[in-house]
């Protein structure tokens, strides 16, 4: 009797203990639970609006607040919405190291940035990749953007734009060879064109550049360096300039009784209907752009654009090309966010995540608005259209082609 009573025991002993080592197991191999959602995603932005670029800032700025009520009409990113800090760094690149300092001790610490101004896109390039942090910029360059790192730019590099409207006039003038001249700023945006790179791949289309000029951004006439580039046989002129820059050009032309003597092309983000205004109508003019114009009115996303555009009561200095430029970037950001929160959760909105997910972004083409790739080596996009200022309107001259990336 005893030693049944034993041999139960044991096996009561034995069963107790395998019912609480599956409990134990079963208990670590349940599912963490959900994060709770984030109140909101808050997207720091650091432009130049007090500084020379200013005008041309805030309409960014515009552009980038208007998508992003369009944004959280939408439901935001499932269900959060999206909310720009923004700032001034008056142009000022040691601004721009104290902003960026003051967002990253922000809480939740930001996973992406967008510091607008090229200047700072490369001279804090190293430390977004130090802080394992984005930097999405509209406009990039290429010492800012390559080696690739941490910082995208949603337009086509200037650089390569550059390129496109070198294959263009050489289809237009052949079998002729195009003569050249270059009439650009004399800073880190306007000289991006005159990086070995450009000027190599123009010769190696067939182009002669004849004369290369600069001027400042606050210069109040270019007419020497127009003289020059007439006196060195130039057909074309081409300028990496914004706004102003173009229209002073144009206007210098016309009063020099040479803009209907030489042909004229800008970088597609200088086109727009200030620049018209500013530049007696530019007529004629013709440059390569990654974004579509206001003019396609069929087209889905300027539709929503100019909706926004209208809803908000902006001015017509606001109805710029990279007002559209920045529309494109507030919908990129929101894509970005959802599919970090996809595939890594919201605790896994962090900067490395949003790089992946970045490296991974196919025919982005925001409602129709612009067609952008990005991989492990490509820091921006590389589609274009040629557009033509022709009667106060912009309109295309081309479908969607992809420009050549110059390295």
């Amino acid at each position: 009797m005893n030693l049944r009573k034993a041999k139960l025991s044991v096996a009561l002993t034995v069963l107790v203990t395998v019912i609480a080592i599956v409990g134990v197991s079963c208990a670590k191999t349940e599912a963490p639970p959900t994060p709770a959602k984030w109140d909101k995603i808050l997207i720091p932005v650091a432009a130049n609006l007090s500084g020379p670029y200013g005008a041309q800032s805030q309409v960014v700025i515009n552009g980038l607040t208007d998508c992003l009520g369009y944004v959280n009409e939408q439901g935001g990113v499932k269900g959060v919405p999206l909310e720009f800090v923004i700032r001034d760094t008056a142009g000022k690149p040691d601004n721009a190291m104290t902003l960026l300092t003051e967002f990253l001790a922000m809480k939740p610490r930001p996973a992406l940035v967008s510091f607008l101004d090229s200047q700072d896109g490369v001279s804090l390039k190293q430390r977004f990749i130090e802080e394992k942090t984005i930097n999405m910029m509209g406009i990039g360059s290429g010492p800012g953007l390559y080696p690739a790192g941490y910082t995208f730019a949603i337009s086509t590099e200037n650089g390569d734009l550059f390129g496109a409207f070198c294959e263009y006039i050489v289809e237009k003038e052949a079998p002729k060879k195009p003569k050249l001249g270059i009439l650009t700023w004399d800073n880190v945006f306007g000289k991006v064109i005159l990086e070995q790179r450009c000027l190599d791949y123009a010769k190696s289309k067939g182009v002669d550049i004849v004369s290369t000029q600069l001027f400042n951004v606050m210069d109040t006439t270019v007419a020497d360096q127009l003289k020059k580039l007439k006196d060195s046989g130039a057909e074309w002129v081409y300028t990496n300039t914004l706004l102003i820059g173009p229209a002073r050009i144009n206007n210098d032309a016309i009063t020099l009784g040479i803009q209907d003597k030489m042909k004229w092309g800008l970088v597609g983000t200088g086109i727009s209907y200030n620049t018209m205004g500013l530049g007696k109508g530019m007529e004629g003019w013709i440059g390569p752009s990654p974004w579509a114009s206001w003019d396609e009115t069929n087209n889905q996303g300027i539709q929503v654009m100019r909706q926004q555009f209208e809803k908000n009561k902006r001015e017509d200095f606001d109805k710029q090309n990279v007002y559209c430029g920045a529309f494109i970037a507030a919908l990129l950001m929101k894509q970005t966010f959802e599919k970090v929160v996809d595939k890594y959760g919201w605790d896994g909105i962090t900067g490395p995540n949003v790089l992946a997910v970045l490296e991974e972004t196919k025919d982005f083409d925001a409602m129709g608005m612009t067609k952008i790739s990005f991989s492990k080596e490509m820091r921006h996009g590389l589609f274009y259209k040629m557009y033509e200022m022709k009667q106060g309107k912009i309109l295309p001259l081309t479908d969607w082609r992809q420009a050549t990336h110059l390295k």
